[in-house]
């Protein structure tokens, strides 16, 4: 804790006082292998991306030199990746030996959250019956393995489609009820255009997906959403591309922000959250500083 608040510290006053643009989350994409076959998805398993373990240790190493201290891992499914008998565990010490403070990994949850000094994104797409339907019958597995968890670092995530939109408030409800997850993260269906419209929301309907997560917030539900990011988000007037985040997706390939950076039409109607949050966070917003205080630390419990 003491370590991230300084990094915090340090990067806020070369930031804000110096004016200087510095990196500080970087997110590594190891592998595009993917063990489920979500319908919105359309970049699992292609082959396109994989780190070998070498090549991946090189883009943190990396990383970490150029400034970043705050870390992502990715996929596909990173929890599946390996390379021969390097396991994604190995990545997450060498990234801690290096320095980075701050390790998150997203995950879809169906491997045992075994690895420690991390914290986990893990995606649940609705209540346990709709997101069975999405997600292969994972939804028990996945709260058992966030049971067995060896930290309290544990997020529950929703990609807000068409498919589960109108079961937000039963959602929100039964994963607050499981006492397994410190808080609910969420994202609007960022994609193509033609796979929004077809999946996803815009104009009107965007603004009252966004308006009902927000009022869970204010029913104090444990939403991950600054009152900040709510009003950047509702009026998709934020500052993008974020020159403070990077994306490695593939040795030398990587990317500022996000890997549809330049693509106007997408990054238009951008809804990742977590990078609204970080541009409030860059402007210095109060209410995104004090979201990002109450995420920090990993607590760790016996198994």
């Amino acid at each position: 804790m003491a370590s991230k608040m300084l990094d915090w510290m340090s990067f806020g006053f070369r930031t804000f006082l110096l004016g200087q643009q510095l990196p500080y989350l970087f997110g590594l994409e190891v592998s595009d292998r993917c063990n489920l076959d979500c319908f919105y998805c359309e970049g699992k398993n292609k082959g396109r991306y994989h780190f070998s373990y070498e090549q991946a240790c090189q883009a943190l190493s990396d990383a970490y030199n150029r400034g970043h201290r705050a870390l992502y891992f990715t996929g596909g499914e990173p929890m599946i990746w390996q390379d021969g008998d390097r396991q994604l565990a190995d990545l997450v010490h060498y990234a801690k030996e290096l320095g980075f403070n701050e390790i998150l990994i997203y995950t879809n949850g169906t491997r045992p959250l075994d690895i420690r000094r991390c914290e986990y994104i893990v995606t649940i797409d609705g209540p346990r019956e709709v997101h069975n339907r999405i997600r292969k019958d994972t939804y028990d597995q996945i709260l058992e393995n966030a049971r067995q968890a060896p930290t309290k670092a544990v997020f529950a995530s929703i990609t807000i489609t068409k498919a589960n939109v109108r079961y937000l408030d039963t959602y929100v409800k039964e994963i607050t009820s499981t006492g397994l997850f410190r808080g609910i993260a969420f994202n609007l269906l960022t994609h193509w255009p033609e796979i929004v419209a077809r999946y996803g929301f815009s104009g009107e309907e965007r603004k009252r997906v966004i308006d009902r997560m927000w009022a869970f917030k204010q029913q104090g539900y444990p939403i991950l959403l600054s009152a900040a990011t709510y009003r950047a988000l509702r009026n998709n007037d934020w500052k993008r591309p974020i020159k403070q985040i990077e994306l490695g997706l593939s040795p030398g390939e990587t990317y500022t922000c996000c890997r549809d950076i330049g693509n106007k039409e997408i990054c238009d109607s951008c809804g990742y959250v977590n990078c609204a949050e970080v541009s409030q966070i860059l402007a210095l917003k109060p209410s995104a500083i004090w979201q990002a205080i109450q995420m920090v630390g990993v607590r760790e419990t016996p198994r």
